[in-house]
C-alpha cells in the first residue's frame, strides 16, 4: 500500500511539473506574437487570447504581465481605429468589448480607462439589428454574441433596450410546435442544407446559456421562460434511442428528412459536453431538479468515452482537443465536487501533456486543420491555439477560479 502511495504522489508531482514548465514556455512565447498576427482583434484570436493567458498566468505565478497586456490592447485599439471593423463575438470588436468589461470586472482596468465602449455600444446595436434581420443569430458571428457582450453592460442605459430588442428578434425566429421551440440553421455551406444545429459553438445550446443569463437577469421574463421551455424540451426531445448509444445528443438534425446526424464526438463545440454544460446552466438558473440530474448524466456518460480515435480527438485545443475537454470536466467538478469529473479531467490533461510533441510547434503544440487548410499549422489563439491550452493547465495545477471561461459559455 505504501509503495502504491508514493507512486502516486510522484506521478502527481511529475504531472504538475511538466505542466509548469508548458505553461511558462507558453508565457514566454505570448510575449513575443510574430508581427502577423499582431493585427487580430477576435476575442478567440492570438491577441485577446494573450490577454486572457498572461491575466492567468500573472496571478498564477505571482509575475506582472501588465507590461505585455497594455502593449497588446492598445494594438487591438490601434487596429480597430485604422478600420477593422469585424464585429462578431468570435472575430471582432464585440469579443473584444467583452474581454475589456472582463478586465473591468478582475479590477484590471478602472471603469473610466475604458469610456470607449460607450462609443462602441452604439456600433454593435447596429450591426446585432443587421443580423437580427438577415437572421443570423449564431453565437460567434452573429447576434447572440454580440447580445451576449451586452449582459456585461447591464448598468448602462439603453443596454436593457437593446437585449428587449434581441429577445423579441430570437422569438420572432422561433419555430415553435407544442411545447418544443427550435431554430433554423444552415448545416452544411455546400449545398446549404438545413436543420436544427445542437452544437454549442453555433447552434441551440448557445441560445440556452445566453437566454439562461437573461433570465436571471429579469429581462422579458415572460418570453425568455418559454423560449427556455420550449428549447429544452426540443433537445431532451431529441437524445439519441438507441439503447446502446455512444452519446446522449446526435451533432444536429436535417431538416429535410428530420433524421438526426449519428453520435456526436467529445469537444467544447459539439456534442454532449457542450450541452451538458447549457442545461446544467438552465437548470441553476431555474432551480429544475430533474434537468440538473439530466445534464450530470450525460457528463458522466461522456467520462468513459476515453479513446482518442474513436471520439476524433486529434489535437489539443479548446475547441475540440484534449484541452477543452479537460476544462469541461474540470469546470463541472468546481461546480459540482463530483470526483469522476476530476479523475476524467487529470486523464485529459495528462493527454494534453502528450500533445506537446512537435519540435517546430509552439510550446511543442500544434493544431490540426484539414489538408485542405494546411494540416498542422501553429495557433497562438484562445480557440485553437497555446493560448487557450495555456489556461485549461493553470486551470488545472491551481486554485485559481476560471473566470475567463465564460467567453466559452460555461459559467
Amino acid at each position: 500500500m505504501k509503495e502504491k502511495l508514493k507512486l502516486s504522489v510522484n506521478k502527481e508531482i511529475i504531472f504538475e511539473e511538466r505542466a509548469k514548465e508548458i505553461i511558462l514556455n507558453i508565457s514566454n512565447i505570448l510575449k513575443k506574437l510574430p508581427i502577423e498576427e499582431k493585427h487580430e482583434t477576435g476575442l478567440y484570436s492570438s491577441n485577446c487570447g494573450a490577454v486572457l493567458y498572461l491575466l492567468s498566468e500573472s496571478i498564477y505565478t505571482n509575475k506582472d504581465n501588465s507590461v505585455y497586456i497594455n502593449e497588446i490592447i492598445h494594438r487591438i485599439m490601434d487596429s480597430i481605429n485604422n478600420g477593422h471593423k469585424i464585429h462578431s463575438f468570435s472575430g471582432g470588436i464585440a469579443g473584444f468589448a467583452w474581454l475589456l468589461e472582463y478586465l473591468v470586472r478582475i479590477e484590471y482596468f478602472d471603469r473610466i480607462e475604458i469610456e470607449v465602449l460607450d462609443e462602441l455600444d452604439i456600433f454593435l446595436y447596429k450591426k446585432m439589428i443587421e443580423e437580427i434581420k438577415k437572421d443570423n443569430l449564431d453565437f460567434l458571428h452573429g447576434a447572440i454574441g454580440i447580445g451576449y457582450y451586452f449582459l456585461k453592460r447591464i448598468d448602462k442605459p439603453k443596454i436593457k433596450m437593446y437585449l428587449n430588442e434581441l429577445i423579441i428578434g430570437i422569438n420572432h425566429h422561433a419555430i415553435k410546435n407544442n411545447n418544443e421551440i427550435k431554430w433554423q440553421s444552415i448545416l452544411d455551406f455546400n449545398d446549404n442544407s438545413t436543420g436544427y444545429n445542437l452544437g454549442l459553438a453555433h447552434g441551440i445550446p448557445s441560445y440556452l446559456v445566453f437566454l439562461s443569463k437573461v433570465y436571471k437577469l429579469g429581462i422579458s421574463i415572460n418570453i425568455v421562460e418559454d423560449l427556455l421551455s420550449g428549447a429544452t424540451n426540443f433537445l431532451i426531445n431529441n437524445q439519441n434511442k438507441k439503447v446502446n448509444k455512444i452519446s446522449y445528443f446526435p451533432v444536429w438534425i436535417n431538416e429535410k428528412n428530420n433524421t438526426p446526424s449519428e453520435s456526436s464526438r467529445l469537444a467544447w463545440c459539439y456534442g454532449d459536453l457542450g450541452i451538458s454544460m447549457a442545461l446544467y446552466q438552465v437548470s441553476k438558473v431555474t432551480d429544475n431538479k430533474i434537468l440538473e440530474k439530466l445534464a450530470i448524466e450525460v457528463l458522466l456518460n461522456a467520462s468513459n468515452r476515453r479513446n482518442l480515435v474513436s471520439e476524433q480527438v486529434i489535437d489539443a485545443g479548446l475547441c475540440h482537443g484534449t484541452a477543452g475537454i479537460a476544462h469541461i470536466f474540470n469546470r463541472m467538478y468546481r461546480n459540482t465536487g463530483i470526483e469522476k469529473f476530476k479523475e476524467t479531467s487529470d486523464f485529459w490533461i495528462e493527454e494534453t501533456l502528450k500533445m506537446a510533441k512537435f519540435d517546430d510547434g509552439l510550446a511543442g503544440y500544434k493544431a490540426w486543420h484539414t489538408e485542405k487548410y494546411g494540416g498542422w499549422v501553429n495557433e497562438y489563439g484562445l480557440l485553437e491555439g497555446i493560448a487557450g491550452i495555456g489556461l485549461a493547465l493553470i486551470s488545472a495545477v491551481s486554485d485559481i477560479e476560471p473566470k475567463w471561461d465564460e467567453c466559452l459559455l460555461l459559467s
